[in-house]
């Protein structure tokens, strides 16, 4: 009888502010395999596709804080305009630095996975998903658009609920590295379908093979759901905030389970010395 594959490591995090819900680890016999799946760099032909999976994994509630229903115009032109703002960034030539990577079936050559990751030679902290990305990085003249059209493309998004936060994640990302290179990754997601796959690990090795591969170690950089943090900490972040999570070089990280491991541990121990006490008395 063939051997059970065992699940990764229990990681536990603080759960008193998401219900008692943190990601579980998965069964390795889930995962696909390398001939089922492959890695690979998206291109501008893959924006609308990015952001069709943009609207399907990230929750509603999630999305009215960005998008406020009110505001919202029909859903295909929702994916028409996010589609438009991505270009720029799945251009090589206009934004070198940063790097959508895809997770695809070798089978059907489906889309199931996503991660984006600005590389360590980036010009200064700015990420590519703000409003404000198209002035910083002269992506309105380079893709001669109008003013109006920059205007229609953004006119459905809340400027405090999606652009204020970016600018007040880039700016805690300053305080943590100012000028020191660093790779950033946002955002990361599965199709619900591929959730627990591997595939989420296989995007996120992309960038860590190659950050290690640097002397000394290229730091990363993301932020992450309080929930979702053990998929991180799997692979050496380490929490830093409530949702920011930092990785410099190969690192074994654990939660609460280290603790209460060695609360146990004090435990027996003082259980011992009184027993000992005991038999002495």
């Amino acid at each position: 009888m063939a051997q059970q594959k065992e699940k990764a490591p229990f990681i536990k995090v603080p759960t008193d502010k998401t219900g008692g819900f943190q990601t579980m680890p998965t069964d390795s016999s889930r995962r696909l395999s390398d001939k089922q799946v492959r890695i690979e760099l998206c291109t501008e032909a893959d924006a609308e596709e990015i952001a069709e999976g943009l609207y399907l994994c990230f929750p509603p509630s999630w999305w009215a804080t960005k998008e406020p229903p009110e505001l919202r115009p029909p859903h295909t032109t929702r994916i028409r305009r996010m589609a438009k703002r991505l270009t720029p960034a799945l251009r090589p030539a206009l934004s070198p630095h940063t790097h959508f990577v895809k997770a695809v079936l070798v089978a059907t050559g489906e889309m199931v996975g996503l991660v984006c990751w600005t590389g360590p030679g980036n010009p200064g902290i700015h990420c590519a998903l703000a409003r404000s990305a198209v002035a910083y990085y002269g992506w309105q003249a380079k893709m001669g658009w109008s003013d109006e059209e920059v205007a229609e493309m953004w006119s459905h998004v809340s400027d405090e609920g999606w652009n204020g936060v970016i600018g007040k994640n880039d700016e805690v990302r300053r305080g943590v590295f100012g000028a020191e290179p660093h790779w950033f990754l946002a955002p990361l997601m599965t199709w619900p379908d591929y959730q627990g796959r591997g595939i989420g690990s296989r995007l996120l090795k992309w960038a860590i093979d190659q950050a290690d591969q640097t002397d000394p170690v290229t730091p990363l950089y993301l932020e992450s759901a309080p929930s979702a943090r053990p998929v991180y900490m799997h692979y050496g972040f380490v929490p830093l905030g409530e949702y920011n999570m930092v990785r410099r070089g190969p690192a074994i990280v654990r939660g609460l389970e280290a603790d209460e491991e060695k609360e146990g541990q004090e435990w027996a121990q003082e259980r011992k010395v009184d027993a000992d006490e005991e038999r002495v008395n």
